[in-house]
């Protein structure tokens, strides 16, 4: 009979959240994380795998699709917690831990975030309505009024991939080196006045590790546009702020583009004491930090996607279409490539393609 100290240590891998914001997976799911994880910590099979689900383990994470999953046969919680347990998962001591730990959240993120895709409703027109005065007679009503509903659903899609992202990169880079993002309400870097005496003001940090003292600043890039927002001089100063309070700051920067502004910003960080590691060097720099196990997670679920995308970010991104009907949602580029996405009975303002 599980015990609900088993349960509530189950339920930290299975769920987060509460009421119409809470998310849970299925006990099978569980159990195919376990043994994704314990294949990548340990680079072996298990004598324990279940056959079903070692199969699936060699698709690699990001190739296990919504319908692999849905084929997974059923299985109990009291089955799930067993198989934590032979993993070693159940000591939180054991790297395995916080190995399976992140990936759950990664899976779990992902998991809501496609339930978000099937699910976000188009807007209605009392949302977007007066919004036609600014194009209105440009072109066929119904195109318009098309074109309108389609773009205002990707605004409310991209909107909540941002507020899940957010729980996301940084906790889980942070959970990767032994640390915790730290808000600027229990930080314990404060801002400096003038005469460099701390204030009342605390400083958000990305990552703060207790063990070494360090702190991480984590950065996709360093661009001209930083400067443009007002912003530059308090990211200059935090290093200085950092070392004021017996931090060592690190900055990390994984878009290599080089900018006069990142030069600053390196100059800084080394001037009071800390390290800067950007493009490559920066992967290295994380995964060396964290550890091999963690290291690894780093590099094979984290940087993958992250380097796609800054390898895509120099480039006009290419033509997509993008049609609905009653039970699912088309993206199709130019190439004939498509993500369908499951949709539940939804109205259809037509196809859209830019």
């Amino acid at each position: 009979m599980t015990s609900r100290q088993q349960l509530a240590f189950y339920n930290s891998f299975s769920q987060h959240g509460s009421g119409n914001a809470q998310v849970v997976i299925n006990p099978q799911d569980v159990i195919l994380l376990v043994h994704i994880a314990y294949f990548d910590v340990y680079e072996n099979e298990a004598d324990w795998f279940m056959q079903e689900f070692k199969l699936i383990t060699q698709l690699g994470f990001y190739s296990i699709t919504p319908d692999v999953l849905d084929k997974l046969s059923k299985q109990s919680v009291e089955n799930a917690i067993r198989f934590i347990e032979m993993s070693g998962a159940i000591n939180p001591q054991n790297v395995i831990y916080l190995y399976l730990k992140n990936l759950s959240e990664l899976f779990r993120r992902r998991f809501k975030y496609y339930r978000i895709l099937k699910s976000q409703p188009f807007p209605e027109v009392d949302q977007i309505g007066p919004r036609c005065l600014l194009e209105y007679g440009n072109c066929n009503d119904d195109l318009l009024f098309s074109w309108m509903r389609w773009r205002k659903l990707i605004y409310d899609i991209d909107n909540r991939s941002a507020q899940e992202t957010g729980y996301l990169f940084e906790p889980i880079i942070a959970s990767c080196l032994g640390g915790e993002p730290k808000s600027h309400h229990n930080s314990p870097i404060k801002r400096l006045a003038n005469n460099d005496e701390p204030t009342n003001e605390g400083r958000q940090i990305d990552c703060l590790v207790d063990d070494t003292q360090t702190v991480y600043e984590l950065k996709l890039r360093v661009t001209i546009a930083a400067s443009g927002q007002g912003r530059f001089a308090e990211e200059l100063s935090f290093p200085k702020e950092a070392q004021h309070a017996g931090f060592k700051p690190i900055l990390i920067v994984f878009d290599p583009t080089p900018s006069t502004l990142l030069c600053k910003l390196k100059e800084m960080y080394i001037n009071h004491g800390g390290e800067c590691a950007v493009g490559e060097a920066a992967w290295a720099l994380l995964s060396e930090k964290a550890g091999a196990e963690m290291g690894k997670y780093i590099l094979k679920y984290i940087k993958p996607a992250i380097s796609k995308m800054e390898d895509a970010s120099t480039q006009l991104p290419s033509g997509i279409s993008l049609n609905v009907t009653q039970n699912q949602l088309i993206i199709r580029n130019e190439a004939g490539d498509t993500y369908t996405i499951p949709r539940s009975a939804v109205d259809t303002p037509s196809t859209f393609e830019y």
